[in-house]
Order: C-alpha cells, then sequence, then structure tokens
C-alpha cells in the first residue's frame, strides 16, 4: 500500500475504523482538510446499519434520496449514502472493505497500523453486476442485510446500492466450490485463489466509529421471538417497510403473508431493565416512525398501539412527531411493560399480557407485533480496548469525559457515535464531525498535505458536455416523473404528471421512472 510522502515521524494521514455514517462523514471531513484517510470497514460494503432503513424520522425522509442528491455545499445529508462516497470518489480516501484492525503501534500523532483485508474474490474494478455468477451459484444463505427475511446465493451483491458496487462471493464451508461463478463471469472478476492481504498503514489519528449491535430479543422467551413468526425485531419491520426490501415495502405477516390489520409495538426491549439500565435513546422515535409507516401502508383503519414506559423525545420537533402520531394518526400509546406474549395457534395472533396504569391485569389481541430493541456497545469494543488499552464505561461503551466527549482515554484515538453511547442519526453526523475536528486540531501542521477543493464537488470538468449556440433551435424538452420507488406515488399521481407534461410545448419524451437517480436511471435519461 501507499502511504503519503511526508516528514519522518509525521504522517499527515488518518484512519477512520467503521464505514457506517459516523465514519464516512469523519472519512469526508478529513479528507477535505487535505489529510489522507484510510476508511476501515469489516464487511464486503459500506453503510452500516443505516444502509438498511427505507425512512427517517422525523420528515420520512429517503435515505435513497437524502443520500444521492446535492443539497449544496458543506451540507452534512449526502454524506449518509455510501453510494455519494463511491460515485463521487474522494482523492483522498482510500476505502478498505472487509478489513480488520490487527494491531495497533504507537503514540499520538504516529501510529503504525496493522491490516487485515479478507479476499472478496471478486475484482470490484471489473465487476459489471450482470448477476450471472449469482444465477448459475448453487448455494443459497440467509440473507444479513434483508435480515434472514429472505435468502440470496453464495455469490451475491449485498444490496443494490453497495459501494463498493460489485458483488461478492461468501465462501464458507457451505461452498461446495464447483467453480460455476468464475465460468460464466463475462469480464473474468472472479479470482477463487485470492488470499488476505496483510497491510500496513502510517497515521497521526485515529477515529473509532464502531457503531452497535442491536439486542437479541430471544433473551426475554417470555416474548416468543422465535417462536412465533409474527413476533418481530424492529430491524425486520424496517425491511418488511422499505421498498427494497424482500416484500418490496409490503407490511405483511410472516405466518401467512397477509396484511395485519393490528399491530402493536413494545418499547425498550433490552433497555432500562435489570441487564442494561440505561436507554437506548432511539426506540421512542423509531417506533413511532414505523407505527406512522404502518398507517400510511396498511391504511388508517389498521390499529397501532405502542406499549411504553416514558416518551422519551429528545427536541421539540420530536415533540411534535409524537403529538401527531396520537392526534392525527391516531396510533394509541398504553404506558406499560408487556409481561408476556402468548400465541393462538389456530390463528397465530398474539395476545398480549400487561397491567393497565391502573393496576389491573389486561390481555389484548393483536396479529403483530414489533419489538422496539435497544442497541448494545458493538462486539469488535473489546478488541479495540486490548489493543489500545482503552476504558470502557459500565455499560460497556467507550469511556469519555463529559468535556471532553469525542476524546477516548487513549491520546489521539477519538470516538464517534454509537460506540460511546446510543444515538440517533444526526447525533453521530455531528459527533462524527466533531471527531474530524479534533483530529485536525491534533495534526494542525499537517494539513493540506494533500490540498482538495470543492469547485466542482460531484463532475470533474473534464466531464462537462462541450457549450453549444442553441439559440434559434427548437427546444428539445425530456420530462423524467420518478416515482422513487414508488413513494411519491402514494401522494401524486405521477402518471397523469408525466401524461400532463407531454403536452406542454417543447416537450419530445415524457415518461415515468422506478428511480431516476439510480445509475441505470440516469444512463436512460442520458440516452
Amino acid at each position: 500500500m501507499n502511504t503519503p510522502s511526508t516528514t519522518q515521524h509525521k504522517p499527515a494521514a488518518a484512519m477512520v475504523v467503521g464505514g457506517g455514517i459516523g465514519g464516512m462523514r469523519s472519512a469526508l471531513d478529513l479528507a477535505d482538510a487535505g489529510l489522507k484517510v484510510y476508511l476501515i470497514e469489516q464487511t464486503p460494503c459500506l453503510g452500516g446499519r443505516v444502509a438498511q432503513l427505507g425512512y427517517m424520522f422525523p420528515e420520512h425522509d429517503c435515505v435513497l434520496c437524502r443520500g444521492t442528491a446535492d443539497h449544496g455545499y458543506g451540507c452534512t445529508r449526502p454524506s449518509i449514502s455510501p453510494a455519494y462516497i463511491q460515485q463521487n470518489q474522494h482523492p483522498n480516501i482510500e476505502i478498505l472493505t472487509n478489513t480488520h484492525v490487527v494491531d495497533i503501534e504507537g503514540q499520538a500523532g504516529d501510529f503504525t497500523v496493522s491490516l487485515r483485508q479478507e479476499p472478496r474474490y471478486v475484482d470490484p474494478l471489473r465487476c459489471i453486476n450482470c448477476d450471472k455468477c449469482a444465477e448459475v451459484c448453487p448455494v443459497e444463505l440467509p440473507d444479513s442485510y434483508q435480515q434472514g427475511l429472505s435468502t440470496h446465493k453464495a455469490a451475491y451483491k449485498v444490496a443494490a446500492r453497495a459501494a463498493p458496487d460489485a458483488y461478492v462471493i461468501d465462501r464458507g464451508p457451505y461452498c461446495d466450490e464447483c467453480g460455476k461463478c468464475v465460468e460464466v463471469c463475462p469480464s473474468h472478476a472472479i479470482d477463487l485463489d485470492e488470499q488476505p492481504r496483510l497491510l500496513s498503514v502510517d497515521v497521526g489519528a485515529i477515529v473509532l466509529a464502531l457503531g452497535f449491535q442491536i439486542f437479541d430479543p430471544s433473551e426475554l422467551e417470555e416474548l416468543g421471538y422465535g417462536r412465533y413468526p409474527n413476533v418481530l425485531q424492529a430491524m425486520e419491520y424496517e425491511r418488511l417497510a422499505s421498498r427494497s426490501g424482500p416484500t418490496e415495502g409490503a407490511v405483511e405477516r410472516p405466518s401467512n403473508h397477509q396484511r395485519p390489520k393490528s399491530i402493536a409495538w413494545l418499547q425498550c426491549i433490552g433497555s432500562r431493565d435489570q441487564a442494561n439500565a440505561y436507554c437506548s435513546s432511539i426506540c421512542c422515535m423509531y417506533a413511532t416512525k414505523e407505527a406512522i409507516l404502518a398507517k400510511q401502508r396498511l391504511g388508517e383503519n389498521v390499529d397501532c398501539t405502542v406499549f411504553i414506559m416514558d416518551e422519551r423525545a429528545f427536541n421539540k420537533e420530536y415533540t411534535s412527531y409524537f403529538d401527531s402520531a396520537k392526534h392525527k394518526h391516531n396510533i394509541e400509546y398504553i404506558r406499560c411493560r408487556v409481561s408476556q406474549i402468548r400465541e393462538d395457534p389456530a390463528t397465530n395472533d398474539l395476545i398480549l399480557q400487561y397491567s393497565s396504569p391502573g393496576g389491573k391485569l389486561q390481555e389484548q389481541r393483536f396479529e403483530m407485533v414489533v419489538l422496539a430493541t435497544g442497541l448494545q456497545p458493538p462486539q469488535s469494543a473489546h478488541h479495540f480496548t486490548q489493543m489500545l488499552d482503552l476504558d470502557l464505561n459500565e455499560y460497556g461503551f467507550c469511556q469519555t469525559d463529559k468535556f471532553t466527549p469525542l476524546q477516548t482515554t487513549h491520546s489521539g484515538v477519538f470516538v464517534a457515535g454509537a460506540f460511546s453511547s446510543p444515538k440517533e442519526i444526526v447525533e453521530t453526523v455531528i459527533d462524527a464531525s466533531g471527531a474530524a475536528a479534533e483530529v485536525m486540531r491534533l495534526l494542525n501542521d499537517r494539513l493540506n498535505t494533500h490540498p482538495y477543493t470543492h469547485e466542482w464537488p460531484f463532475l470533474s470538468s473534464g466531464d462537462l458536455p462541450a457549450e453549444r449556440d442553441v439559440s434559434g433551435e427548437a427546444p428539445k424538452i425530456g420530462v423524467f416523473a420518478c416515482t422513487c420507488g414508488g413513494t411519491i406515488s402514494e401522494t401524486i399521481d405521477v402518471s397523469e404528471l408525466a401524461e400532463q407534461a407531454s403536452r406542454w410545448p417543447g416537450v419530445v419524451s415524457s415518461e415515468v421512472m422506478e428511480f431516476a437517480c439510480f445509475p441505470e436511471g440516469v444512463d436512460h435519461i442520458r440516452e
């Protein structure tokens, strides 16, 4: 690996561990400051948990749109999309996916990091996304991106918007080494003999954006998760409600694939109990978002009930969001903690048992239950604790000081996002930029070693078409109405809009597209 040529013992580089929204934001900020950045991600692609979300509270913004549109110079919103990182590849960022940190030596301003990059067996630069390797692969595996609600082949693409935008081969013990994928690959991108790479990089500072892991609700046997098919954890529901999910946004009961007429959300699963006394901070909001989405997906007649301990809305906008859920969407909130869930074997309906606010034991029947699971420290926390001698707090999150919330107990190592405490997307992005600023302060004498300008954030001057004089020519206007995967068509008759536009003066083409911002959509418009 090529490392930047700098003064001895003063590497003008930083390493960001974690390719989620926090890691990407930190990497972009540091790269803009003229530092070389190594963005390390242990999975085959960037994006983290946010890449699995269809919509975000409180505006129900589509992750896809917020991630790929140019909202203006300096805006934090595009950084949440891994497509932004890849399609507009920053020259100062080196992305290393499938990569693990093996060892870290040195001190603030001068670290040497040993890395191990596992093979993906598909060259991202050669892969043309033809899907032929997946078509011939005989091995089917649970799709972790879809939370196990569907399957994929051992040769697969993690998600439609994966970055790197390429397939990967999972060569676990289930792979029968048939070699069919190699035979059908038209671009010769597959090398089943690829070996792990051992790398070493010199950096001046490190940002740990390790994210979190989701509490496993199967530990609470009384809730029936894993035994009753219609008891889901929240991320599974997110995939059902997402347009890129296994049901393309249709919320269905796993037991019979029918639309549920009643759904219950149970709060604080894995939080605020004897095992995990802390609040996960995001569950109240995302459960309310999911309930509102259920009303929008299934109709206002669906019965949505949230069993909640406390309404923890952390700003005025979120409080308004709660009020809208109650009074506009008629979502019922019951202040209690459900003690037990039973299943009716005849219908697979779920019977919830709880104590009312008045202390009376009650039961209520629902067709689906969603467990609002809390956040736990990432699995890699102890690995970095041992390497860097970091302190963890009583809950296993990274220990920081109240007045220096981004500084770990190891000088030169900073933290961003949920590794320090459970937090939402906006807080994570703020953390990430703050951690990048701390790195810039530490390495202030090395900034702009690799200068970069945002004169053309999304296009280089060589990509601009040549100008020509069109005065006197008849106008040629193309109208492409995007449904955003059906999201906009829920509010606007997109087909009627395209039909009306076709009659406007100068319009020579008017059509409806599902995803105009996908690369294939852009190519179609260009053609």
